[in-house]
């Protein structure tokens, strides 16, 4: 049903368009005076608003454990949604309701308009209101938004590892781990001695691509000395650390005496999973409207 809901709609779209497309020979002389009619009657904003929840229903009714279910609740929606405003109209209803702006004072001066004729008894007269200054409605002030500082997502020297690791420049990933022994950072500004695998220009090339990437200038010097240890040494390290507390572990133990031969070859930290089962999580999707969200 909702294929065939979805093939009417494309046709009667098509017709709006292109009235020579009902002149087609294989629909019959009945369809095409009802599908002309129809796409007389119903605005192209109402067919693409069908179309678009048709398709979404196709979806939900291929990924329900019940399609009969899904499609049946698509119908409903269909049929609620025939009797509510399109967005257009809403917001054509609303610019309709805005009141008109208030009237602009006359300036006041010496010589303005005429004073307010005494009314009732009593001698009582009324005095004009003070009228405000010249220039219609007051002007808003607009604040200054203190502008965000693009170097701030990188308050650190591995922001930068993560920033080139996500880039997915592999070459200038490996020379910046293997090759810089950092010495001072800020964010704007490295600081590296390098070590005998960095190529010689190094230090250009990870500026070039840092202020291509954040949009700032970055300044990458060159010293001879006081440079700490490279990502690389300090990722080894950590991993002969883990290696020795696996070793030492009573199941590897007895895995190890069991199968002489065998080694470990790789350890997977429960941060390492946590981190590969966010990256391979299918991305969130937003609702779309829902018209029942109204009631």
């Amino acid at each position: 049903v909702l294929r065939d809901l979805a093939e009417i709609t494309h046709w009667i779209s098509v017709i709006k368009i292109t009235p020579e497309a009902a002149e087609d020979p294989t629909v019959s002389p009945d369809e095409r005076t009802r599908g002309q009619a129809m796409a007389a009657a119903l605005p192209m904003r109402v067919m693409t608003r069908m179309w678009q929840m048709l398709l979404k229903a196709l979806e939900e009714v291929a990924m329900a454990p019940n399609a009969m279910m899904a499609a049946e609740m698509a119908i409903i929606r269909l049929t609620h949604v025939a009797d509510l405003p399109t967005p257009g109209e809403l917001v054509k209803k609303l610019q309709d309701t805005t009141p008109p702006p208030a009237p602009t004072p006359a300036p006041g001066g010496g010589q303005g308009g005429p004073a307010a004729a005494p009314t009732g008894g009593g001698g009582a007269s009324l005095r004009s209101a003070p009228s405000k200054p010249s220039g219609g409605a007051p002007t808003a002030l607009a604040v200054a938004q203190p502008a965000q500082d693009p170097l701030e997502r990188y308050a650190r020297f591995e922001d930068v590892v993560e920033l080139i690791r996500t880039m997915r420049d592999v070459k200038l990933l490996v020379e910046v781990e293997t090759g810089i022994r950092l010495v001072s950072y800020t964010p704007g500004r490295i600081e590296f001695q390098p070590t005998d695998k960095a190529p010689h220009d190094l230090a250009q090339r990870l500026g070039q691509r840092l202020q291509g990437w954040t949009g700032a200038r970055w300044a990458v010097t060159l010293v001879n000395e006081g440079g700490a240890a490279t990502v690389a040494e300090v990722r080894d390290a950590d991993q002969l650390a883990l290696e020795q507390e696996a070793l030492e572990h009573p199941l590897v133990k007895a895995v190890l005496e069991t199968f002489p031969g065998a080694k470990i070859t790789k350890i997977t930290t429960p941060k390492e999973i946590e981190e590969t089962a966010a990256a391979e999580a299918l991305p969130e999707v937003a609702d779309e409207w829902d018209p029942f969200e109204d009631e």
